[in-house]
């Protein structure tokens, strides 16, 4: 005989499964399994580095400054387009790049520091053909060869130009001074540089008639980290004025300060006695003739040589040389 729940009971169990007094059985839905993956954490938080403004604010005007150098250098109109700045793992950098790749190291003396201008293959020669007087800008096959000593020369004046505009770049925010070291064709051997280290790489388009190539500047960001105090704000058009009026107020009361300049005709060394001894008349022989040159002291340290001679009708000391 089947067994069937009235109303009431079937009330009551329901009100006894919504209130918990009744305990009835989950049934879990099977799992399915997954393995566990790698993580790394350095490459997670490589991309979580702290965004510096300061530094955005450099590169634009590197970028416009270099684009302005560079065209009075090629005589030519050059076009330079500015890529944010990403920060990666050295060693996943260097795998883009290709081979020979010119890669020049320039050494920041106030910033203790370096940073890595790499050029493409491509800006080289088409600098090197507009240097030379080539109208038409071709590129030659470039795998598998060495840069010339010539090629070499172009880059070295490629590097001296970045660096003037580095310089006059990084002057509103941190003052730095950049020469250059040596050159690599092949990242390899660059060594200053941990495969695992973080660097910011900034590139840079450039259009030089019809053709397209690129730079690359690449910073370690532990150098940046040490003057990240100078980074993490934008100096604005007032602190850039009020600072250059301030730099032409000092300059004006530095140029009114006083100095002892005074030309040393010769000199003698002579007893206490003898000395005493000098009446009118007495002769004092010194240590130059009359045609040597003429030391001149700024505030009793010798810095330029002279020669003796009249201007304008006035004893007068005319400067030929510096004195190191």
């Amino acid at each position: 005989m089947e067994q069937v729940l009235s109303q009431e009971e079937i009330d009551a169990l329901l009100h006894g499964i919504s209130e918990g007094e009744i305990e009835t059985q989950k049934v879990e839905a099977p799992q399915e399994h997954k393995e566990a993956r790698t993580f790394d954490y350095i490459r997670y938080t490589r991309g979580k580095k702290e965004r510096l403004p300061a530094l955005d604010f450099i590169y634009d005007r590197f970028s416009k400054s270099f684009r302005s150098a560079l065209s009075l250098f090629m005589e030519k109109e050059i076009e330079v387009e500015l890529q944010p700045i990403q920060y990666v793992g050295y060693e996943d950098f260097i795998k883009t790049l290709p081979l020979p790749t010119n890669m020049n190291i320039v050494v920041t003396e106030h910033l203790k520091g370096f940073y890595i201008v790499i050029f493409d293959a491509k800006m080289i020669f088409s600098v090197l053909e507009t240097v030379f007087g080539s109208t038409n800008i071709s590129v030659p096959k470039i795998v598998g060869r060495e840069f010339t000593k010539i090629e070499f020369n172009v880059i070295k004046k490629l590097i001296d130009l970045v660096s003037i505009e580095m310089e006059k770049a990084w002057a509103p925010v941190y003052e730095i001074r950049c020469k250059y070291s040596r050159s690599e064709i092949n990242p390899n051997y660059i060594t200053m540089v941990a495969p695992e280290e973080t660097v910011g790489i900034t590139e840079f388009n450039i259009e030089i008639g019809d053709m397209t190539s690129w730079m690359k500047i690449c910073m370690p960001y532990g150098i940046l980290e040490s003057i990240k105090g100078h980074l993490t704000t934008t100096p604005s058009r007032e602190d850039m004025e009020m600072r250059e009026k301030w730099f032409g107020k000092l300059k004006e009361r530095v140029l009114e300060v006083p100095i002892d300049v005074r030309a040393v005709l010769g000199r003698k060394k002579m007893p206490l006695e003898e000395f005493i001894s000098m009446s009118d008349g007495n002769v004092i022989i010194v240590d130059k003739y009359i045609s040597d040159p003429v030391d001149i002291e700024v505030q009793q340290n010798a810095r330029f040589r002279g020669k003796m001679g009249i201007y304008k009708g006035n004893k007068a000391i005319r400067i030929e040389e510096s004195v190191n």
